[in-house]
């Protein structure tokens, strides 16, 4: 009882990124003396099942059961010898490890805890091996500014890779927010990222712009679309792509890598698209209803997937996975549907026309308010909670830099 509360006395350091075969011991991402330190401690003393993990776990702890948190302990053998005496001693090995985290170096580490026939014996062996078990640092975890990385984990990529531009703000920490930004028809994700700088300094949140290349997703079918249909103006069961081959499914598995990068622990992000962004990050959010998607910002859409039944895909749901849509959900998300007061040019660049998608207007606020009220109208007929909304940006028309600007207010500005 001496030891332990001599223990409980000493100040704590805390390591983040949870990494297998490392000294975090209950996979919640952090080595901590008063948990990963404690059920070594514990272990070596002859605790187990309920009473080695009881009041010892991480608020993030993965392992949580007495038998899973031996198995973890067991797999680093003797790398947990840490006197390097041929034995797992709590008096020596565990004191060294709760020591080492409690931020105490040199002589403060070591006195009176050496085993004997220790081949390990100086403070700076001792440090040496201890740091050794301690969980790689994030690539990006002392990263900032803006940067590029290429990724290539998703199946929708065919084994090829992607550029994806990203800025990270000073002071970032593991809750900093992401945003994922989705740029327009021009593919250029540089520039998008560029937009948001000034607004990600200010509100410190981290910009991910993924360049969706014209190669693995060609045209308006393979990224406005989604690549959701091998034509997606011409739909079919029989042309229908698998949901892996869908550019929507690039972005789950990027948000778990770019917080694997930055050490980065939220739940969930944001995400903001430009023109045929916009129209890539809405479908996004009506085909991928469990994306990790917290609050969107779409502006400038040319045109819109109209949440309607009766209207063939990509005009309306019909004749696509979207007929199986719950409305209740998708009426339920944090959406703003942004467009400036002058983008208001029926004869824009790309800009859509034919005798469908003109029923929704000629231009992009005339089209924008189509979307918004026709989706408010059936929202209030089915009697479900509607959390969208219509801004429309005073003095502006298709500007990257106006409406990145009011998208970043939108979505981390304290009301």
């Amino acid at each position: 009882m001496r030891h332990v509360i001599f223990l409980c006395l000493l100040g704590l350091s805390t390591y983040t990124l949870s990494q297998e075969g490392s000294l975090d011991i209950d996979g919640d991402g952090d080595v901590s003396m008063l948990t990963d330190g404690m059920l070594l401690l514990r272990s070596q003393l002859g605790f187990a099942n309920d009473a080695l993990v009881k009041n010892a776990l991480g608020a993030g702890a993965t392992l949580v059961t007495g038998g899973a948190v031996q198995s973890q302990i067991n797999t680093m053998g003797d790398r947990f010898d840490i006197d390097g005496n041929g034995r797992l001693e709590a008096l020596s090995d565990g004191l060294l490890v709760m020591r080492y985290l409690s931020d105490r170096r040199g002589s403060a580490l070591i006195r009176d805890v050496i085993g004997e026939n220790a081949n390990r014996t100086t403070a700076a062996q001792v440090e040496a091996h201890i740091a050794s078990l301690m969980p790689l640092p994030p690539p990006l975890a002392n990263t900032v500014g803006s940067g590029r990385l290429r990724f290539e984990g998703a199946a929708a990529l065919k084994g090829s890779s992607i550029n994806v531009y990203f800025y990270i703000p000073d002071d970032v920490t593991a809750d900093t927010p992401l945003l994922f930004a989705f740029h327009p028809l021009d593919r250029n994700a540089r520039d998008i990222r560029n937009a948001l700088i000034d607004k990600a300094r200010a509100y410190r949140f981290i910009v991910v712009a993924p360049e969706f290349s014209s190669s693995l997703f060609p045209g308006g079918d393979g990224y406005n679309l989604g690549n959701v249909f091998v034509d997606g103006d011409n739909p079919s069961a029989g042309t229908l792509n698998d949901e892996s081959e869908w550019s929507f499914s690039v972005v789950e598995p990027l948000f778990d890598y770019m917080k694997y990068q930055l050490g980065n622990q939220t739940s969930n992000y944001s995400v903001y698209g430009k023109s045929a962004g916009a129209q890539h990050a809405l479908r996004m959010l009506m085909f991928k209803p469990n994306a990790r998607i917290n609050q969107i910002v779409v502006a400038g859409a040319g045109w819109y997937t109209t949440i309607d039944d009766q209207t063939k895909f990509p005009y309306g749901f019909a004749s696509s996975p979207l007929e199986a849509a719950d409305l209740s959900v998708l009426f339920a998300e944090d959406l703003t549907v942004l467009v400036g007061e002058y983008d208001r040019d029926p004869g824009a660049s790309n800009l859509r026309h034919n005798s469908i998608v003109d029923r929704q207007g000629l231009h992009r606020l005339s089209r924008a308010q189509f979307f918004y009220n026709q989706a408010q109208t059936l929202a209030f007929n089915l009697d479900v909670e509607f959390r969208w909304r219509l801004v429309i940006l005073a003095n502006a028309g298709h500007s990257t830099s106006a409406y990145a600007e009011e998208a970043a207010d939108l979505l981390f500005q304290s009301p």
